[in-house]
């Protein structure tokens, strides 16, 4: 049976939905080779499929990202005309049913997986996060009206306007295009007269935790021991609020076991607000510091409102992570405690399932596409604050969130959710209440839903003639077995 080929010129490790459409397929008895950087450890559902692959590229070399803009593109773009190209056509099957690539990187990865479907007789499938020409515009500030123009911008500019043509035609070539958002599809067919399928980001099923009292202590106390939440999660909280807890076995900050081995949350616990980032100027998280710098603040609006301690926990990494995490180191925090762990891949959904607020501050270059993490939050029924974009409508919505355009109105949110926290917090309760009852569709679904029946046909006859194959192969081991 002929493979699929799934291409991401990029981390596979830092690619869920790319790992998703390879996990999809080989559960469909469809083999996989799958191919990218792996500069982290795929998750253990991607590594011990007996039906996939990693197929691995090179890496560009570090030093040319301390070259010239222009120049590192020149360089890179040689590199990986150099591998891909060798990966794609000796390294993989020599004949598959799909190639899967995901944009972007979609430069020059479209052209040569064009080119192996052709050879290889098989169908060039692209999966559309965003587009190549809108980030190579964003990064280099293409766009900014502030930003002078000289020679070397004329060139960039240039650059992306052939990168948008070079989408375009790649897109129309295509058998089947997928996108993240409906405004996405729209958008690709107005911009290139792209038809496209839409096919939203969710969840894993193993991902969508939720955490009752006794899951919530054990991972808290589990964390007693992570070097970066240790010297916090043992502490009492603060709070002008005192409770007579009984004795206690085992405490926390969030919460503590009992003399007679029962669980609780803390009547007195600080709020946990959970955020990801890049750390990259496109999700500009100078909003979020800003907000809860004024929240900290706070003080007349904090016995008013009866506002609980914050405990904010940022994943990540980035190139501006040290610049915002000296500002935080900084500042004197009374109500507020940051931290910046590194959590492993089982870790994070944990973590999420413990959270009582998520923020993200994604804001898209296209304004088209949508945040994974958002997915993730909401998968563990966790009201988002999200950065308002065009496209940003499609997933967070009045019953599971609120959107902000600066640190002002987020932090109007933040004093509107967490006010009488834990006990009173009836906006905070009421958006919870609305993510349970209208529910979460996992990944399986909605591949089930929007992928899958465009390859039936195609692949259907294949996975047949290989179930037919194991069937006669099995009754031939066993005739002969019988004969002796």
């Amino acid at each position: 049976m002929d493979h699929a080929i799934v291409v991401v010129l990029g981390d596979i490790g830092h690619s869920p939905r790319i790992c998703y459409h390879a996990l999809s397929l080989a559960n469909k008895d469809i083999p996989v080779q799958l191919v990218g950087y792996m500069d982290s450890r795929p998750h253990e559902k991607i590594i011990s499929h007996p039906l996939i692959s990693i197929v691995r590229i090179p890496s560009p070399p570090d030093f040319l990202n301390v070259l010239p803009s222009i120049f590192s593109l020149l360089f890179k773009l040689i590199w990986l005309c150099l591998v891909v190209p060798f990966t794609l056509f000796f390294r993989t099957s020599f004949t598959t049913s799909i190639v899967m690539i995901q944009n972007p990187p979609g430069v020059p990865t479209m052209f040569f997986a064009w080119l192996a479907a052709v050879l290889k007789r098989g169908n060039l499938v692209i999966d559309w996060h965003n587009y190549t020409c809108s980030m190579v515009r964003y990064k280099h500030r293409l766009d900014d009206p502030k930003q002078k123009k000289n020679f070397i911008q004329l060139i960039l500019g240039l650059i992306a306007d052939t990168i948008s043509w070079y989408e375009g035609y790649f897109g129309r070539l295509a058998r089947w295009n997928l996108c993240v958002s409906n405004s996405m599809r729209n958008d690709l067919r107005k911009r290139w007269n792209v038809k496209s399928v839409t096919h939203y980001d969710r969840p894993q099923s193993w991902n969508m935790l939720s955490f009752n009292d006794e899951k919530k202590h054990s991972f808290y106390f589990y964390l007693r021991d992570h070097p970066e939440f240790s010297k916090y999660i043992s502490k009492e909280p603060h709070s002008v609020f005192q409770y007579n807890l009984g004795e206690i076995q085992e405490s926390t900050l969030f919460s503590y076991r009992n003399i007679d081995g029962n669980c609780h949350l803390r009547p007195n616990r600080p709020l946990i607000l959970v955020s990801s980032t890049s750390w990259t100027e496109d999700e500009d998280f100078g909003i979020l510091l800003e907000a809860l710098r004024k929240y900290d603040s706070a003080n007349a609006l904090r016995s008013k409102r009866e506002l609980p301690d914050f405990f904010v926990v940022i994943t990540g990494k980035g190139p501006l992570k040290e610049r915002y995490l000296e500002e935080i180191r900084n500042r004197k925090w009374n109500h507020v405690t940051i931290i910046t762990p590194w959590l492993e891949a089982e870790d994070y959904p944990k973590i999420l399932a413990c959270a009582d607020l998520g923020v993200s501050l994604h804001a898209s270059t296209s304004g088209l596409d949508l945040p994974m993490k958002v997915v993730d939050m909401l998968g563990c029924r966790v009201p988002v604050l999200a950065k308002s974009f065009p496209a940003i409508g499609e997933l967070v919505k009045t019953r599971n969130g609120l959107t902000f355009d600066n640190s002002a109105e987020l932090y109007h949110h933040l004093v509107e959710l967490a006010s009488g926290f834990p006990q009173k917090s009836s906006a905070l309760d009421t958006l919870k209440k609305q993510i349970v009852q209208d529910g979460q569709i996992d990944w399986e679904c909605q591949w089930e839903a929007s992928f899958w029946p465009l390859l039936q046909g195609l692949v259907l006859d294949s996975v047949d003639e290989f179930h037919r194959h194991r069937r006669l192969s099995d009754s031939n081991i066993s005739d002969g077995c019988a004969t002796e």
